[in-house]
Formats: structure tokens, C-alpha cells, sequence
């Protein structure tokens, strides 16, 4: 297999405390009736108590370097995205304060140079992302290929953090939420996971979730059909060769559907986290195919989709050749 730029290694954190779906309901942090979101295949979800978004990422980000013995001196750049400023070092029952934090001087304390600082990055140049939600690190992982294309440059670290605060429920349409941290290293010259193609689709028209919630369930499907369909396309695959499809972790029932209109007859859904740990916002396809990976699901030469929404609104598909 000739070497491109690819993933080189995943790694992520989850907080200590689970809760099940049943739980949640009874604490008031759901929006819908907790059967239907067992239907839906939702079971447990994980819940920062005192961890911060920055102790997650750092804990990710060091477990990556650590787990393949990389020197941090070898990364060329950082991406980060996640929660913003002040935000990322607040725990969830503060972060009204660390909101407020980002209206002074403080707001120039960001989590992407700290981390930088702290994982002894020295050689990293940094890059921080936002406004991309639940397709931030799809987005930083495209963004790190084509700077290893453009640039030469040989190792980029991705890493993203989400959270939800303490009063923020735990449902985002009809999707329990996770907290989670999640940190991808891509190298210019992979020997596996290859990216092939990438593909986001944008439409400000939805820039508002929550007073569009009909509009965006409306489009979600189709738009998500398209991108599949591009990001196959891209990659130079048939649908037909498609084996594999590493999801963001949101309705089970939501994947059947989409299965079906985008036409890919012999890939197969990895869901086993949807009950395990619900949706974590940005990290859920890494973390799926760190999981798949480990567990011997996805083999040698299996081609990979990963697709996600995001608010804002955005639709992003990646190719992999593992």
C-alpha cells in the first residue's frame, strides 16, 4: 500500500461517573420520554464531575503519546477544538463562571497553548478551531492532512474536548450526550488508516439549531446521503466496497435509515458505543474506530467511512483505507 498521509493513532478519555438513560430522566436532564431513547439504543452516558474539558484533553493527548512512545518534540502542529477559553478549564457546575471569564482578560487563556505547554510540544505550532460543534475533529484531522500535503509537515496532533454543563440537560435532539476527550495524531506518510477523501457540506441557513429544530431534522437525511455519496465517490470506491461506516454515536434507529439512503449494502454500522457511552459530541468517530481497531473489527485494507453532523450546520465525511 503506498504511504499518504493517515491516522496514525486515536486515543480518548471519559470521565469516571456513567449514568444510564433511566437516571438521567429521573435527574430531569432529558427532554424526551427515556423509553424511546432506549429504543433508540441509548443505555449509559459518561458525566464530568470534577474533571474539566483541559483534564480530559491532556489526559488523551498524553495517553497518545505514551501508548506509541512519540516524542512530543516530533509533532509539527496542534489542532484543538472543543470547549473555547476559560470554558475548558471550568468543571461543569462552574462553568457560568468560566463564561463570564470569557468577557475579561482571561479569555486569552486558551486550552490549545496550554496544552502545547504542558505536553512539551516545543517544536508545535498551534491552530485552535471552532464553530464546526460535533464536526470539529473531522475537521481538524482534514485540515491536518492537507498540511501535511501542503506544508511537508510529518506528525499533527488533533485533539477535542466537549462537555456539557451541570443545568444543560443531556439531550441534543432526541441524542444523549456524553463528555469525552478525544486526540488523533496524523502522519504524512501512514502506512495504515490512509485518508482518502474528505467532504463537508455547509449550510448557514440552519446557523440557528435550536429555532430550526423541524428545518434541520428536515435536511438531515438527504444532506447526509449526499455527503456519503461525495466522500465515496472521492475516495474512488463503488458503494458496493464500502465495509466499514464509524458513525457519531446518535440514534441507532436514525443509522438504519440513513443505510438505506445512501445505498451501502455491505458496509456495516460499528454502534457498540451507542449504548456504552451515548454520543460525545465531536470525538465519537475516533473513538469508534480506536475501538473498532482494537478489537479486530476493522482489518488490514477494509475501507472506512466516517461521517458526522455538526450544528451550525455542517455535514462531513472522511475516507479511510485501513
Amino acid at each position: 500500500m503506498t504511504a499518504a498521509p493517515g491516522i496514525a493513532a486515536v486515543s480518548y478519555a471519559v470521565p469516571a461517573r456513567s449514568s444510564s438513560v433511566r437516571e438521567l430522566a429521573a435527574a430531569g436532564s432529558l427532554e424526551s420520554d427515556p423509553g424511546m431513547l432506549e429504543r433508540f439504543g441509548f443505555d449509559r452516558v459518561r458525566i464530568a464531575v470534577d474533571e474539566t474539558p483541559y483534564d480530559l484533553a491532556r489526559t488523551a493527548a498524553e495517553s497518545l503519546l505514551r501508548e506509541h512512545d512519540i516524542d512530543p518534540r516530533s509533532i509539527d502542529a496542534l489542532l484543538y477544538g472543543g470547549a473555547p477559553g476559560s470554558i475548558a478549564f471550568s468543571r461543569p457546575r462552574d462553568a457560568l463562571a468560566g463564561a463570564r471569564a470569557l468577557c475579561d482578560e482571561r479569555r486569552f487563556q486558551y486550552p490549545a497553548t496550554r496544552l502545547q505547554f504542558d505536553l512539551g510540544l516545543e517544536r508545535a505550532s498551534v491552530l485552535g478551531l471552532d464553530q464546526l460543534a460535533c464536526t470539529a475533529i473531522l475537521g481538524a484531522v482534514r485540515l491536518a492532512r492537507a498540511l501535511c500535503i501542503a506544508e511537508g509537515l510529518e506528525r499533527v496532533l488533533c485533539v477535542s474536548s466537549e462537555f456539557y454543563p451541570s443545568d444543560a440537560g443531556r439531550e441534543a435532539i432526541t441524542n444523549c450526550t456524553s463528555d469525552a476527550a478525544c486526540a488523533v495524531l496524523v502522519e504524512r506518510n501512514a502506512a495504515r488508516n490512509r485518508i482518502t477523501a474528505g467532504v463537508t457540506v455547509t449550510k448557514g441557513y440552519y446557523w440557528s439549531a435550536s429555532a430550526m429544530r423541524d428545518e434541520v431534522m428536515a435536511s438531515y437525511f438527504p444532506t447526509a446521503a449526499h455527503v456519503i455519496r461525495r466522500t465515496v465517490a472521492e475516495a474512488g470506491w463503488t458503494a458496493e466496497q464500502v465495509d466499514w461506516v464509524m458513525p457519531h454515536n446518535v440514534s441507532a434507529t436514525s443509522w438504519e435509515i440513513l443505510f438505506r439512503l445512501a445505498a451501502l449494502p455491505n458496509a456495516r454500522l460499528y454502534g457498540d458505543n451507542i449504548p456504552r457511552i451515548g454520543h460525545t459530541l465531536a470525538g465519537d468517530n475516533f473513538i469508534n474506530l480506536r475501538d473498532a481497531l482494537d478489537g479486530g473489527a476493522v482489518r488490514p485494507g477494509d475501507k472506512v467511512l466516517l461521517f458526522a453532523y455538526g450544528y451550525g450546520a455542517h455535514w462531513t465525511g472522511l475516507a479511510l483505507e485501513a
